[in-house]
Parts: C-alpha cells; structure tokens; sequence
C-alpha cells in the first residue's frame, strides 16, 4: 500500500498546480490583462483537456497498480497454501495449486514465483514418485525443474539454481531405478556438480554436505554398474567432504545417516580389495552412527544399522578372528531383533533372522556344531514364517537352501538319516522357485548342494546307496550345465569334485572300471582350475582323491 499512497499524493500535487493555473487564467481572462478574450479561452480550453488527461491517466496508473497488488496478494496467498500442502506431504493437492497459480502468472510478469512455483512442483511431484507412478511423475518432475532452471539460471539467481540442480540430482537417481540406471545416474552426478559450484564449503555449508552426501551416494550406485573401486573412492571422499560440516555436535542426525553412507561404501569396497582394512572402516562408520541412532530415539534407524553392522563382522569372520567376529555378528543381529518384530516389521525380520541363520551356520565350524545348527535352524524357521513362497518367492528359495545347509551340519553330528532327509526336502523346495530358466546361477548351485545330500546318504548307507549315488550325480550333472569352467571356474571344479567323489563310491558297487574312469576324468577337470600355484590346498586334496581312483582301477 506504501506505493500506491506515493503515487496517489503525486497526482493530487499536480492537480492542484494545475487547478492553480487554471484558476489563474480564468481570473486573468475576467480582468482582460492576458490579451485578448478568444486567445484566453482557447489557452484555458487547453489548458483543462491536458488537466483532465492527467487526471484520467494518473487514475489509471493507480487503478492498474491496485489490480498488480491484488493480484500480488492473490498469488502469495495461493503459493503459501500450496507450499503448506508440499510440506504436509498432500503431494497431488500441492500440484494442484501449483497448476493452478502458473495458470495465472507469466515468465516475464512474476519470474520468481514462475520459477520456484515449477521447481516445488517438481518436488511434489518427485515425492508422489516414491508412491506411485514412479517414471511418469519423475518425468513430470524433470519438466517442471527444467522450467524453473529457464529463469534461475547461475548468474541471475545463482543460490536456486544450485537447490533446483540438486533437486534434479535426486529425480535422476531415482530414475535410475527404473531405466537407464547408467545414464540417470551420470546425469544425477552432473546435477550435483553444478549445484556444488555454487554451494561451496565457505559460503553455504550445510548445503555443501547435502549435496557432497548426495554426490557421494550417487557415485556408490555408479560403482555397481562400472568402475567399482574408482567410483567406491569418489563415494568414500564426498562423505568425508559432508562430515566436515555434519559434526556429531552441530548435526547429529544427519552426521549418523552420512557415517551410514560411508559405512556401506567401505562394505561394498571390502570386496574389491583390502577387505579386512575397509571391513574394519566400515565397522568404525555404523558404530558412529549408533552414537545417535539409539534404540530409544530412532528405533527403525537403530535396527537397520545394527543388521548392518551384523553383516560387516560376518564378512570379517571369513578374513580373521572367525569365532570372534561371528559372535559379534550375532549379537548385532539379535539387537535389530528387539526393534524389528514380526508383528511390526515382517520383512525385515524375517530378513535379520535369515541374516543370524547364517552366523550361526558359519559358527557351526568353530564352536559347538550342534548347538549352532539347531540355532540357524530355528533362525531360518522364522524367517519362512515370513518369507512363503507366493509373496516372496526369491527369499523363500534362498532361505529354504540355507537351511537345507543348516541340517546338512546336523546330521554330521546327529540323527542323520533324519536331518539328510529334511535338507534333501529343503533343496527341492528351493529348486521349486530357482529355475534353470528364471536363476541359473542360484539353481546350480542348489543342485550342487542336492547332489553333496544324496551323496552323504548314501555315504551314511542310509536307504538305497546305488538309488542315492545317481540321483547325486544327476544332481551334479545339472549343476554343471551352469557351472562351466570358463564362466565359473571355481565352482565348476567343486562340482567336477563332487562328482568325482560320487563316482568314486558308486565303483564300489557295480561296473567298477566304468566308474573308476568316470571319476578320473572329474577330478582331472577340477585340477584344471585347482592348480598346484593357486589353489594348493584344494590341489593336494583333489591329487589324493585321483591316486586313490587310479589305484583302484588298477586292482
């Protein structure tokens, strides 16, 4: 209103001077002092038509700035609704507004709220991704941040530019997800450098670590699709670059969720290279992040990161200090246990409890075997409560071969008819999901497993020896349909082992020269890969078992 009450008080000072002057002339004109009377009158004519013209145009002006204001306050109050709805999550009512708002301004008129009405619109529509329709809201997302980069360029409005590119970094990671997951993925990096240039570290810090945590995220999903270990590095030093700003003490919570970040880039490093280095990093990451993610305050964040740390000891059990580190890993697992129930967190229940099945299965070789099967026994139980085969197909399959595994150690130490039996039962169950069409890899590694079942029966003169040794070998045999020495030579010298083995006691009973060269001719091909150089152990083992099958051929 401050303008407009300017503008109203100019037009009445000029209106006085010319009513002055008009008065002036009028009064001359009745005196006769100002020439003659015709003369007067055509100035005095004038003289109210220009006084008359300023008047209406200065009552125009007013008007019109009346309307502008109007209009000013009708967007603002609509903006501040819409903005109202984005924050409240009322995503589809937010863009809504949003629409209807740009329906009513222009580019040129209102370029501000042009620009961040579209770039709200693309958070908006960037959260309803996450719900529903995840490509075509992302795409709608991308236009709407795309329209809003046309007016806040670097130059003109350098600090939205720099939230608008690091907005436009988020839809393309999610992006990735659906498609493209290369492309998106560069594309994202790209958004995060350009917002980066602007959000430094001296000027705007807390914006810098955003974007360096994001930044950093973006390069650990490039490192699974290419370059691992470049990528993983470039990971590793964004949040190192976002925890100089997210201090424990200045930013607690978003220091806990970039020490996560950092945590799993460490994990995933550990199997490209100095594993027991980065394991032992990684560990350091989640145990900062419980410093703030207690079980009190962030209960889901605090189970979450205590599986996670749960899976790094278990890594670290197969590099060093196995019994200690499994037991560690245990006890992890059991603390994401006391948040994530089945009642309350299903999924991710079932999950931890698949995750302490396999420590406990891992114990097994290191501890008391029997009480450490039954352990991951009862673990993978509970996971299947979860984990049926209709609404979670792949975790029942990889579940049920877990536990097949799990009896396979039980029955070394007892009843073993019985527990050869159930895992025998749990691999068929398994291979019921894992197809050689749909996971050849997961089915012949199944197969493997079935064949080791049938094999240790028949070992065990449990039922029908001949009946047990071929069902082990067709077993073994379907597993190296996958299992080829130049896609999988490790495994596929296991296999050849097992088979060998297979065919070394089926010798024993029927066409003994017939087997004794079948068995030859497996344990030669797992010597292929396992050589004297690389795989010494398996090498010599591999050695005895063929002496042994020569030697009884020649008897």
């Amino acid at each position: 209103m401050g303008d407009s009450t300017e503008i109203q008080a100019a037009g009445d000072a000029i209106s006085l001077f010319w009513s002055q002057r008009y008065s002036n002339v009028m009064a001359k004109l009745r005196r006769g002092k100002e020439g003659g009377w015709k003369e007067n009158f055509w100035v005095g004519i004038v003289v109210i038509i220009i006084t008359g013209l300023l008047v209406f145009f200065l009552s125009q002006a007013y008007a019109e700035h009346r309307e502008n204001d109007r209009l000013q306050r009708q967007i603002d109050s609509s903006l501040r609704e819409a903005y109202s709805r984005l924050d409240s999550g009322q995503y589809e009512e937010a863009i809504n507004l949003y629409a209807e708002t740009l329906d009513k301004i222009s580019s040129k008129d209102y370029p501000y709220e042009f620009a961040n009405s579209h770039n709200n619109m693309g958070i908006a529509y960037y959260n309803l991704a996450l719900a529903k329709d995840k490509e075509k809201n992302l795409n709608n997302a991308f236009q709407a941040f795309e329209e809003a980069l046309r007016i806040f360029t670097i130059k003109r409005y350098p600090v939205n530019y720099a939230r608008t590119q690091n907005n436009l970094g988020a839809a393309y990671v999610t992006l990735a997800e659906v498609r493209d997951a290369e492309e998106n993925i560069k594309n994202a990096i790209q958004a995060y450098e350009e917002a980066l240039i602007i959000r430094t570290l001296e000027q705007y810090p807390v914006d810098y670590a955003t974007t360096q945590n994001n930044l950093g995220n973006a390069y650990w999903a490039l490192a699974e699709i290419r370059d691992e270990e470049e990528n993983l590095n470039k990971a590793i030093q964004s949040f190192n670059e976002a925890l100089k700003i997210r201090t424990v003490a200045q930013c607690p919570f978003y220091y806990a969720a970039t020490q996560i970040n950092l945590g799993n880039s460490y994990q995933s490093l550990a199997g490209v290279r100095d594993a027991e280095k980065n394991l032992k990093s990684a560990i350091e990451a989640y145990k900062e992040a419980l410093k703030i993610y207690s079980i009190e305050r962030y209960p889901i964040l605090y189970a979450t990161t205590q599986n996670n740390l749960g899976n790094v000891y278990w890594a670290l059990s197969r590099v060093r200090n196995s019994e200690e580190n499994l037991m560690s890993a245990s006890k992890a697992y059991k603390e994401a246990l006391k948040v994530r129930t089945v009642e309350r967190y299903p999924h991710d229940y079932a999950m931890t409890q698949n995750n302490l099945g396999n420590a406990y299965s891992a114990l097994y070789r290191v501890g008391d075997e029997e009480k450490n099967s039954k352990s991951a026994i009862e673990a993978y139980k509970e996971a299947l409560r979860i984990f049926t085969p209709e609404q979670y197909p792949i975790y029942y399959a990889a579940t049920k071969s877990n536990l097949g595994n799990a009896y396979i150690n039980l029955a070394v130490v007892r009843d073993a008819d019985e527990n050869i039996l159930s895992a025998i039962q749990a691999y068929e169950d398994a291979l019921i999901i894992r197809t050689v069409e749909l996971y050849p890899v997961d089915y012949a590694t199944t197969q493997n497993n079935l064949g080791n079942a049938y094999l240790h029966q028949a070992l065990a003169e449990i039922g029908d020896k001949e009946g047990n040794l071929n069902k082990a070998i067709q077993a073994f045999e379907e597993a190296l349909k996958i299992r080829t020495q130049e896609l999988y030579p490790i495994e596929y010298a296991q296999t050849q082992y097992n088979l060998g083995n297979t065919y070394h006691a089926l010798a024993e009973i029927r066409d003994k020269e017939e087997n004794c060269k079948s068995a030859i001719e497996a344990y030669e091909e797992a010597l292929k890969t396992y050589t004297e150089e690389e795989y010494p152990i398996p090498n010599q083992i591999v050695k005895s078992n063929l002496e042994l099958a020569q030697s009884q051929l020649q008897q």
